[in-house]
């Protein structure tokens, strides 16, 4: 059956609605006749509560008074990981280039100047370290300018070493 005044679904044998407390309305057919029940061993009855009417809970209205602010709850201090924003930064195209011949001349002086002192052997890196070095300085919008200069340099006093060696070797021979 239903209750007439929420329209409810309410089991049989329920006095009240359980939805809105109402009682249930009482059906006009006859019930039908229960069998006989079953005879049982003797159970002591046990003392049943007395049923009120059901009235549904109402929360009870809080006011606050009016002399109180609001209670503001302070915010956490820590976010979990997965809430955190993520922070996109553009890539930054703006990258000078590379000077790799100031970088080889620069490798190419120290050379020289490492084996000024075998006469013929040091012209072969002399030559092409003056080379690169400049061109590494000639290079415009390249960084190690710094490079290509040390290069230069290194370059040039080792291979003013390797000619003083060799301008030696040809006066001593005529000497002789």
């Amino acid at each position: 059956m239903y209750c007439e005044s929420c329209g409810s679904f309410i089991n049989d044998g329920e006095a009240f609605c359980s939805n809105c407390g109402s009682p249930a309305p009482r059906d006009s057919a006859p019930a039908a006749p229960s069998p006989a029940p079953a005879p049982q061993a003797t159970v002591q009855p046990i003392a049943q509560p007395v049923q009120t009417a059901y009235q549904p809970y109402q929360q009870p209205q809080y006011q606050q008074p009016a002399y109180q602010q609001p209670v503001q709850m302070a915010q956490p201090i820590y976010q979990p990981v997965y809430q955190q924003p993520v922070i996109i930064t553009p890539i930054n195209n703006t990258r000078t280039r590379v000077n790799v011949a100031a970088t080889v001349g620069l490798v190419l002086g120290i050379i020289t100047l490492c084996a000024a002192w075998i006469p013929v052997v040091n012209i072969l890196p002399a030559i092409p370290g003056l080379i690169f070095s400049i061109v590494g300085v000639a290079k415009k919008d390249a960084g190690g300018k710094g490079r290509a200069i040390t290069g230069l340099i290194m370059s040039s006093i080792g291979l003013f070493i390797s000619i003083l060696f060799i301008i030696e070797m040809i006066a001593g021979e005529l000497n002789y």
